[in-house]
């Protein structure tokens, strides 16, 4: 698991958006929308994940996913402590068919 070299999660009112940093420097450029439409990540021209934000999380108590084609992204919220996993996802074979 690649460990965050940032987060960022200012709650107003119980919940906001969360970020997580794995790269500090350099630009992000365009986010990409989650598969599962919850969020948003950033990636390097070769598809390593840089930076994800999570649109809106509970401060007390949440458990998101964010999935991308290549990366899922995992965060537990409690009591406005933050803990996260990453994954790799590996591409699928797929078997040719016959002719």
């Amino acid at each position: 698991m690649k460990k965050a070299s940032s987060t960022f999660f200012k709650p107003i009112g119980g919940s906001a958006p969360l970020s997580i940093y794995f790269y500090e420097s350099g630009s992000l450029g365009d986010a990409v929308e989650a598969n599962n439409e919850i969020g948003v990540g950033w990636f390097s021209p070769n598809g390593e994940i840089l930076a994800v934000q999570f649109d809106d999380v509970e401060e007390a108590k949440d458990h998101q996913i964010l999935q991308f084609d290549r990366y899922r992204v995992e965060v537990s919220v409690n009591k406005g402590r933050i803990s996260h996993k990453l994954e790799g996802i590996r591409g699928r074979t797929r078997k040719k068919k016959a002719a």
